[in-house]
This record gives C-alpha cells, structure tokens and sequence, in this order.
C-alpha cells in the first residue's frame, strides 16, 4: 500500500531538544531521511554513498560524520534505518486508508441494495388473467413487455445513480471527462449484463475514484487504474 500524505507536526520538530541544538547540516540530512522514509514505506537501507548524494553532502565522509550527530534519532537495525515516529504515523495513514475503503465498499453495497429493492417493487411482472382455465395470449404478451420496459428502465436508473456518484467524487473539467465517466459508465453496465462483473464492481471502480481524486491530474489516474485493475479500453473513433 503505497503512502503518500502523512502528518508531520511542525511542532514536534521545534520542541524538539535534540533538533534544537543540530546544525544546519544535521537538520538538513536529519529532515531529509525523514522525509525518504515517508515515502518509503519507512525503511531504507544504510549506505553512506547513496545517503551521502540523497541528503547533497560533499562527499561520504561527511555524511558518516553528520550521522555520528543524529543516528540516535533512528534505530538501525541489520544495515536498515528506521524512525519511531515515521512507522507510527505511516501506520496510522494505512489504517485510515483501510478505513475509507471499507466505508466506500459498505456504502456502495446500500446504494445496490436499495437498487436492487426498487427493481424488485417496479420489475414485479403482473400476473396475467385467465378465461376458462387458458392463458389470455394477449395479456401475457403485454405484460413481458411491461416487464421488459421496467428492466430497461431500472439499468437506467442503476447507471444514471453511479455516473453521479462518480462525477461527485472526481468532478469533470471538461466534457472530456463527462464522456470519459459516462462511457466507462456504460462499460461497466454491459459487462454486468453479460455477467462478466457482479455488483461489487461498482463499489470497486468508486473506490479507485477516491485514490485518484487526491491526484494533480484526477481523471488521468482514474482511467489508469481502470485500465490497469479491469482491462477497460476506451473504444477508437473510426478514421475518417
């Protein structure tokens, strides 16, 4: 599970006796590591050369000797360099991360649910009326189209229902984008009709919204993930 925003508390740094009293060069490197952990899953290996470049140091010899001043900071074990405070917090953002993914998934299977419901109540079909024993032949075809039209109309309902859940979680810049959700929209409809996705795919593709919406270009990553988790393929427009 890949990290990307933790909470470094700006006051935890200045309140800090040990950070106080570093140098300039041994906040830099201790800031530095920090922030490398962050964003390696909190662990990195100890090598002075590859250090020694990562944190601008002239050279490794410098870096060893800055090291001397803030290693008490890290715990290293078997040649890998951790932080207290890092694991916990990455820890804490990996609990969250779970958290909201849970609630979307739970979310959207009450949303189908309550789909589901409505399709049970309007899809009913009627029960057609009988003369003599036989089946009227007219009624009965009038009432598998009246069950048709109520199936048709309950997909309608079912796809216009995760297009808005969607557009509120990435909203469209352009109408790009709002082609771009309503065809995947759509996508997704067909492949649950033909039986190829069940209704945990809805939930699914909201919930690789929600990574993509923290994202600079949100819509670009969305199609990414898609393409990546479920094989979508935007269809080509033919040459002209």
């Amino acid at each position: 599970m890949k990290i990307k925003f933790v909470h470094l508390e700006s006051e935890a740094f200045l309140t800090d006796l040990d950070y106080i009293v570093m140098s300039h060069a041994e906040r830099s490197v201790y800031c530095t590591l920090i922030f490398y952990l962050t964003s390696n899953n909190g662990k990195c290996e100890y090598k002075p050369l590859a250090l020694s470049k990562l944190c601008h140091c002239e050279n490794v010899e410098e870096f060893e000797e800055i090291w001397q001043g803030i290693s008490k900071k890290f715990q290293t074990r078997n040649g890998v360099i951790k932080h207290k405070r890092v694991t916990k917090e990455l820890r804490k953002a990996k609990k969250f991360i779970r958290h909201q993914r849970k609630a979307g998934l739970a979310s959207a299977r009450k949303r189908q649910q309550r789909l589901n419901h409505g399709s049970a109540d309007v899809t009913s079909p009627v029960q057609p009326t009988k003369t003599k024993g036989n089946v009227n032949e007219k009624e009965k075809k009038v009432n598998t189209y009246s069950s048709e039209q109520s199936l048709s109309s309950s997909n309608s309902l079912r796809a216009l229902s995760f297009n808005e859940a969607l557009i509120s979680i990435i909203k469209p810049r352009n109408q790009s984008d709002r082609t771009c959700f309503r065809n995947i929209t759509n996508w997704l409809m067909a492949g649950y009709a033909e039986g190829r996705f069940n209704n945990e795919v809805f939930g699914r593709v909201l919930e690789c919204a929600r990574e993509a919406s923290a994202g600079r270009k949100p819509a670009a990553v969305f199609m990414a993930l898609i393409k990546k988790e479920l094989g979508y393929r935007p269809a080509r427009k033919a040459g002209v």
